[in-house]
């Protein structure tokens, strides 16, 4: 069932769209690119994502900028969009960070992604 479940989801899923270990489906490209909706995200878990996007899927380096064109905040069911350019960026990124910034490098928003679960002993 897990496999059919699994199965579904990709056919349902652009070709063009990137997976994150989380599960998060990234569609765009170099210039633009959208991070889909998940409920009980926070903004990290979309940067997360598209900081695996640019590392991973592009292949870009880890000290490329990222800018949030989304506004904040989010409308309801609403994803995060994001450029590497700074036209039409949003001023804020959405997470805490200091000093306050309107871009994050790739690699800074991939560390925003959670650890690996571990096993307890």
């Amino acid at each position: 069932m897990k496999r059919l479940a699994i199965i579904l989801a990709l056919a349902a899923s652009p070709a063009s769209a990137y997976i994150t270990k989380e599960g998060y489906f990234v569609e765009g490209d170099a210039q633009r690119f959208h991070v889909r909706y998940e409920p009980g995200s926070a903004a990290r878990d979309y940067w997360c994502a598209a900081g695996q996007f640019i590392d991973n899927y592009l292949g870009m380096l880890p000290t490329t900028d990222i800018y949030r064109i989304s506004p904040r905040p989010l409308a309801r069911g609403e994803g995060m969009t994001f450029s590497l350019s700074a036209e039409g960026a949003f001023p804020e990124t959405g997470v805490a960070i200091f000093p306050a910034s309107d871009h994050m490098s790739a690699g800074f928003a991939a560390a925003l992604c959670p650890e690996p679960f571990r096993r307890l002993r």
